[in-house]
């Protein structure tokens, strides 16, 4: 099986974001399958239902994978974090507003995609490139109905909690809701697997990944020793530490088994970090994102010529890597940690990028000749 090949060039300017046209507003106001009033700028009018659905302990959330309950002819019924869905056996139309990592991991590519006030993970721009968006209203909770509607889904997956969200998207296409991405990245790549009938495809890219953890890991570890590293976000006018139990955790002081600098032990989430808290900073070595808007980059001018950043160690002995694309930490499923692989490495050891790559290659080979 061939599976696309992921880089991450500057995306095209997708300034527009795709919304749904006359046809869509007409079907949802003619068949009435929101009960919703529907805007002239065709954006249905929504009040989010502030009841949520159970999301801890249950399929497809956590360290719970999702429950096959029977298959047929042409479909299966699966237990998931929103309830129990019957899904085509081979989805051909799938609406991705959510799991598109797991999607393109596995070899399949959406009818399209959800993006939140324009975001979108940048190492997915290119093999995104022809896929519509779907936008999102009132925040990020909601996506626009009428665009999924204009898709003619088969298939929806989402992470949307909000349980009258859920119900709507159900009455355009069966609806498989699945959590907890940013934790437990390999789990939702085999729910994918087996939601679209492609589970031997995940079971192979989760060994492509385990490969490619121990491949790096032989690499890292001679010469990192016990040193430790972190990573930070410079945004606009502040530069924030990513904490313990942050998403950069997994990876990196899960998979990658990195020592933590004693200032991210004391921190849970992320939080700002004042020039006092510099001076104790001992990370020898550091992964620095650099927020795109321009404030943020003049805040990187002046950390940089503030005389306690020279006394990080990571600084002092020029190991730190920044980076100006960095989603692929942020909001990201097994592919997009891979990528965090390569920067881990780019910053320890570069010239082992290639051979840890290859290892992992030949073991996703292995798996589908």
């Amino acid at each position: 099986m061939t599976f696309p090949r992921f880089s991450s060039p500057p995306g095209p300017d997708r300034s527009g974001l795709v919304r749904a046209g006359r046809w869509a507003a007409c079907v949802v106001a003619g068949v009435g399958l929101f009960g919703l009033a529907v805007r002239v700028a065709g954006v249905a009018d929504l009040v989010p239902d502030k009841t949520a659905l159970v999301t801890k302990d249950v399929p497809g959330a956590g360290d719970r994978p999702v429950e096959v309950v029977e298959e047929g002819e042409g479909y299966r019924v699966v237990r998931h974090a929103g309830g129990t869905t019957r899904v085509p056996a081979r989805p051909e139309r799938i609406c991705a507003l959510a799991a598109a990592d797991e999607l393109l991991a596995i070899g399949v590519k959406p009818v399209a995609h959800s993006i939140s006030d324009g975001h979108f993970p940048d190492y997915l721009a290119e093999p995104f490139a022809d896929v519509p968006w779907v936008p999102t209203v009132y925040g990020a909770s909601l996506p626009n109905l009428e665009a999924v509607v204009a898709e003619r889904p088969d298939l929806i997956i989402t992470r949307n909690t909000d349980r009258q969200t859920y119900l709507q998207l159900s009455r355009i296409a069966p609806t498989v809701v699945l959590l907890d991405h940013l934790v437990y990245y390999r789990e939702r790549v085999l729910d994918v697997g087996t939601v679209v009938g492609r589970r031997r495809e995940a079971e192979a890219r989760v060994a492509w990944y385990n490969a490619k953890v121990e491949a790096a890991n032989a690499a890292l570890h001679p010469v990192v020793g016990a040193k430790t590293m972190a990573m930070m976000r410079v945004r606009p006018r502040a530069y924030r530490l990513h904490g313990d139990q942050n998403h950069v955790s997994p990876l990196l002081y899960g998979d990658l088994k990195m020592t933590r600098p004693d200032l991210v032990r004391n921190r849970s989430w992320s939080s700002t970090m004042s020039p006092e808290q510099m001076m104790t900073f001992d990370a020898d070595y550091l992964i620095l994102s650099v927020d795109s808007a321009a404030d943020a980059r003049r805040t990187y001018d002046e950390l940089n010529t503030h005389p306690v950043w020279a006394r990080v160690p990571a600084v002092r002995n020029g190991n730190v890597l920044v980076l100006a694309k960095w989603r692929h930490w942020s909001d990201a499923g097994i592919l997009g940690r891979a990528r965090g692989i390569d920067d881990v490495l780019q910053l320890v050891c570069p010239d082992a990028i290639g051979p840890v790559n290859a290892a992992a290659d030949r073991v996703l080979r292995e798996r589908l000749p």
